[in-house]
């Protein structure tokens, strides 16, 4: 740690005040640090170990999760403040949020386990965050609660985007890749797949919730590769057989999120926070699949359309609801029963029949006569035709609703639609409503239908004659064009973070300036007021600091062969462009009075212009 701290109290590009160590970690080194540019603002600064800085894989790794979090702004990101990867500075380093609080990890070892409505909170924070990552070409590839900052107010932060997986960039290699941390790869990474989807995400949040709700780990074994062939081979344990305090809900959340084929995990981190908030509003609610769900065709084919599993709601369930509703009545009913009667299945609920256990005559190991349970007979006939009638009464109301009005809609295209008063008006004739989110992007015209949610061709059944099927539709604001303002004189780091993240390119070129303070932006090509769109380049000129032009000393002395005056001595001194620091005087019984007799520099040396400052001695003549 020695060489770490010798770090301590530095002050690092003028900047950045390192005041003490964070953490430690195999690539990098967490400071903290004041950032003086910002009213001392405190920061993390994660610096590049010097031993690693001469390997080129781990120096990408750390190059991508700078490209990464250039691209993302989002309220459970740790937000980053400056980045400082080029080949011009000695030291690489990502300057980020200071967090005040302690990683996932840690809490969930702290406490063992949480409250299952503590987890679905940190969980949709998680979610949240990814999904903004997703909607930008980005997968993580390394989620784990080691690397999920979680804040006193409760607040979740994702940070960690080291192996994180950029759209239309240069990959990874396998040895860089590293496919995460074991104990949460999804089976995909673990099999080394080469497409590796936003949906490898899903099944680590999976695990992570898992963990969280039961503080244990779904695969442990005895190495890595152990564990990584029960990620692709081995179902979980049902989460709930460890803590039957869990919803039987948010179990099969869990349990669908870490499903082997991604295919049959959520699709989405929308579409997992869709069902979180389903149980968090009714603990109650149990979802079915596909197979399980009953109200028809147009519902299994919606079923399989959006890949979800569905909500059950009790008042809705028919007959097979019905008989399972009545297979619990008759265990009620028989859990009621005195001890000497038992009641057989022998099918539905019709043929249910009692029958009477007389009891052995302790004597003479013969029944006794069952005159006294005649009224416990009637009793449970009594409960037996209770029963039937709620059941029949449930039927009739299940097959009224099926003989009513199923109004249905098959999803339109609207893909490359232009969202106007025309489409507004199909829509709501339609009993469309739709949510719009206007976005940027470059290959749809301003006001372009980018995409929508749900998919065209979904098949969505109206519940009453007045109700409206939601729709989700991304609307295009064209290019994400920036008109250029004059960032002349400013701090070149910020900027070149600002225009990349905006999806500017960037080319930079240290140039010297005289008056322009070393580090600082001299001029941008394009300038000020003219436009730019993403994937666009900027050059940004920035300045070394005034130029070190050098000059050779000339020599003041006075000599039988060099008869230089005061006057011509700082003549020659302005003309070198030197700096004049100071005039001496002395007696000399040699030099005449005027001339020089010493100097400072000694002469015929190459020193800076500008820079070098000059003191002469000068004569007064002999003593009288």
């Amino acid at each position: 740690m020695n060489n770490y701290e010798n770090l301590i109290d530095t002050l690092l590009d003028g900047r950045y005040k390192i005041t003490g160590i964070v953490g430690l970690g195999g690539m990098a080194v967490v400071y903290e640090a004041e950032d003086l540019a910002v009213s001392n603002r405190k920061v993390a600064l994660k610096m590049l170990k010097d031993e690693i800085g001469e390997d080129e894989q781990e120096v990408k790794r750390f190059v991508n999760e700078s490209k990464a979090v250039a691209m993302l702004s989002h309220p459970n990101i740790l937000h980053i403040y400056d980045v400082n990867v080029s080949g011009y500075s000695e030291r690489k380093y990502i300057v980020m949020e200071f967090i005040d609080g302690i990683t996932l990890k840690d809490y969930i070892s702290r406490k063992g386990r949480l409250n299952w409505r503590e987890s679905i909170s940190y969980t949709e924070q998680i979610l949240n965050a990814l999904g903004h990552a997703h909607e930008r070409g980005i997968i993580h590839r390394d989620i784990k609660p080691q690397n999920i900052m979680l804040l006193r107010n409760g607040n979740i932060k994702v940070a960690d985007f080291g192996i994180a997986k950029i759209q239309n960039s240069e990959p990874l290699t396998m040895t860089d890749k590293a496919i995460g941390t074991v104990h949460y790869i999804s089976p995909e990474q673990a099999s080394g797949a080469s497409q590796i989807t936003n949906v490898s995400d899903i099944y680590s949040v999976g695990v992570l919730m898992y963990e969280m709700t039961t503080g244990r780990l779904p695969f442990t074994g005895n190495s890595p590769i152990q564990i990584a062939m029960m990620q692709v081979n081995d179902p979980p344990q049902d989460p709930r057989i460890i803590n039957p305090e869990i919803p039987k809900g948010l179990s099969q959340i869990i349990l669908k999120s870490m499903s082997k084929p991604p295919e049959r995990r959520y699709q989405s981190a929308g579409e997992m926070i869709q069902q979180l908030g389903m149980l968090s509003a009714n603990p109650a609610v149990v979802f079915e699949t596909e197979k399980n769900v009953n109200g028809g065709a147009e519902n299994q084919e919606n079923q399989r359309q959006n890949n979800l599993p569905v909500a059950v709601d009790s008042k809705k369930r028919n007959a097979t609801g019905n008989k399972a509703i009545q297979s619990q009545q008759r265990r009620d009913i028989a859990n009621n029963l005195p001890n000497n009667l038992a009641v057989t299945d022998e099918g539905d609920m019709q043929s249910t029949k009692v029958k009477k256990v007389k009891p052995r005559n302790k004597k003479t190991g013969r029944r006794r006569g069952s005159r006294s349970m005649t009224p416990i007979i009637s009793g449970v006939t009594l409960a037996f035709l209770i029963v039937l009638g709620l059941s029949a009464f449930s039927i009739i109301l299940s097959f009224l609703g099926d003989m009513g009005p199923k109004d249905d809609i098959r999803i339109p295209n609207l893909e490359g639609r232009i969202y106007d008063d025309e489409l507004i008006s199909e829509l709501d004739s339609q009993r469309l409503r739709a949510n719009i989110e206007y976005v940027f992007n470059d290959n749809y015209a301003l006001n372009t239908v980018v995409s929508q949610r749900p998919e065209p061709l979904t098949l969505k059944i109206f519940r009453s004659s007045t109700d409206k099927i939601d729709i989700d539709l991304k609307i295009s604001k064209g290019k994400d064009s920036l008109m250029m303002p004059d960032y002349s004189i400013r701090e070149w780091r910020q900027i070149d973070f600002e225009l990349r993240g905006r999806g500017i390119l960037t080319e930079v070129k240290h140039v010297p300036h005289d008056t322009v303070l070393q580090g600082f932006i001299i001029e941008t090509v394009p300038g000020p007021g003219e436009v730019v769109d993403a994937g666009d380049t900027v050059i940004i000129y920035i300045s070394e600091g005034r130029e070190e032009r050098m000059t050779i000393m000339p020599d003041f002395r006075w000599s039988s062969d060099n008869r230089i005056s005061e006057r011509e001595a700082k003549r020659q001194i302005t003309v070198h462009n030197l700096v004049l620091k100071e005039i001496k005087s002395e007696h000399s019984e040699v030099v005449p009075y005027g001339y020089v007799i010493e100097q400072d520099p000694m002469p015929m040396r190459s020193v800076p212009e500008k820079s070098t400052k000059v003191t002469l001695t000068i004569s007064l003549g002999p003593k009288e």
